[in-house]
């Protein structure tokens, strides 16, 4: 169940990313519409994006690693990235 799902990101540290979040001003092909959420995970030198399509739950879910430095350019400058 998506449920499940939901609370082992959560436990693994995993935060939602809402609709205002800037996250999503970097990633704008990562809509809700689309069915698609994407989670993310702050740590010191990374930051880790889990982008999940709900309808397919565990099998439409794919794990992005990104450099910390790297976000922080792309929210600071307003360029965008893709999730490959």
């Amino acid at each position: 169940m998506i449920e499940n799902l939901y609370n082992e990101l959560v436990t693994e540290g995993f935060e939602r990313v809402e609709r205002d979040d800037r996250l999503l001003d970097v990633f704008p092909k990562e809509i809700r519409e689309k069915g698609i959420e994407l989670w993310d995970k702050w740590d010191v030198d990374t930051v880790e994006i889990i982008r999940l399509h709900v309808p397919k739950g565990r099998k439409g879910m794919t794990k992005h690693v990104f450099s910390r430095i790297t976000i922080e350019h792309s929210l600071k400058n307003n360029t965008k990235q893709v999730l490959k």
